[in-house]
């Protein structure tokens, strides 16, 4: 009887607690999730560029005639005072060879009326006008020579052809322009924020390269050389130099398309360098008050931190108080969460 008691109660229990309706775990939002460690101001970037040449020039003949010799081909690289090409200078050899016979005559003539004007045969302004000729044929000889001298092309820098515009035996007037010649030291220029140019006098770049577009296959190490002083109107950005220099092997033209790849530390005095690198897409704001969610617990419900905000390097913020090393924040996706909600990282 006791057993058939036992096992009718065992029975209506187990039909009571059925029929309890279980209430339900509330749904954890997903969010980027991070767990806090020291700052190291440091981060990785990449941004890309447009090579641009650090020195170009056109160069011409400053006088015309018809090219006897021409080393220009595209892409030919030159040392600084490489003969690059050759005007025909017969005419011009010939001017020369007319013009010191003239300053001869000229110093001869002005050289015979000295020694008469000692012998008080002649006025002294015989001399001076006999001086006046001998100036005038110097300046004839000098111009001659400079003519002469001219009819050979060099290259003022040490650096290759970008374009030629002519062709041997061709005739070429004075000043027409005949090739472009480039450095083959180039810069990777890269559109930068206002905030790595404020910042320009206490960020320390390092692991910076080049890879071109052409050859992704090849990184060029790179050093950073100036930002511009002036905004572009349109996108509020600067332009940034990076210094880097291409293989002989490699012709690398003004206006090719590349990557610059580079990480950044922002140097701080020693009192600075203390708090929490945090992403600029975990700091939320109230009018003035920044704020972040942290996730407590193992349920991941978050609460409000305020926090006071430092600066910081690119889309990384230095937070000095109000966190904690070793607490976990919301990243990223915080725009929707509210106090009290639970969260779960992406992806689980």
């Amino acid at each position: 009887m006791r057993r058939a008691i036992a096992t009718f109660l065992s029975l209506l229990l187990a039909a009571c607690g059925s029929s309890v309706e279980k209430t339900p775990e509330p749904t954890a939002t997903p969010a980027k999730l991070l767990t806090l460690t020291q700052t190291s101001m440091q981060q990785s970037s990449s941004l890309p560029a447009v090579v641009r040449s650090v020195r170009t020039t056109e160069l011409a003949f400053q006088v015309g005639g018809q090219i006897i010799e021409w080393n220009a081909i595209d892409g030919a690289s030159f040392q600084r005072g490489d003969v690059i090409a050759r005007l025909d200078a017969r005419s011009f050899q010939a001017a020369v060879e007319q013009a010191e016979a003239q300053y001869i005559n000229a110093d001869s003539e002005y050289q015979r009326a000295l020694r008469l004007l000692e012998e008080d045969a002649i006025s002294r302004s015989v001399v001076e006008s006999r001086e006046a000729q001998r100036q005038v044929a110097k300046a004839n000889l000098d111009t001659a020579r400079k003519n002469l001298s001219d009819t050979v092309l060099r290259a003022p820098f040490s650096g290759f052809v970008g374009v030629t515009n002519v062709e041997q035996f061709q005739n070429v007037a004075p000043q027409q322009t005949v090739l472009v010649l480039q450095s083959r030291a180039v810069d990777a220029v890269v559109n930068v924020p206002a905030s790595f140019v404020l910042n320009s006098n206490r960020v320390r770049y390092f692991n910076t390269f080049v890879e071109l577009d052409a050859a992704p296959d090849r990184r060029f190490a790179a050093t950073f050389r100036e930002a511009t002083g002036q905004a572009d109107s349109s996108t509020q950005t600067f332009e940034g130099h990076f210094r880097f220099s291409p293989p002989s092997d490699l012709v690398v033209l003004t206006g090719m398309t590349a990557t610059l790849y580079f990480e950044t530390e922002l140097v701080s005095p020693v009192e600075e360098q203390v708090g929490i690198s945090v992403p600029l897409a975990a700091i939320m704001a109230e009018g003035k008050q920044r704020y972040v969610w942290v996730a407590k617990g193992r349920d991941r419900v978050i609460e409000r931190r305020n926090v006071t905000v430092a600066q910081g390097v690119g889309e990384t913020l230095r937070v000095t108080e109000g966190l904690k090393v070793g607490e976990t924040i919301v990243a990223a996706g915080g725009a929707y969460l509210s106090a009290g909600d639970t969260v779960r990282p992406w992806g689980s």
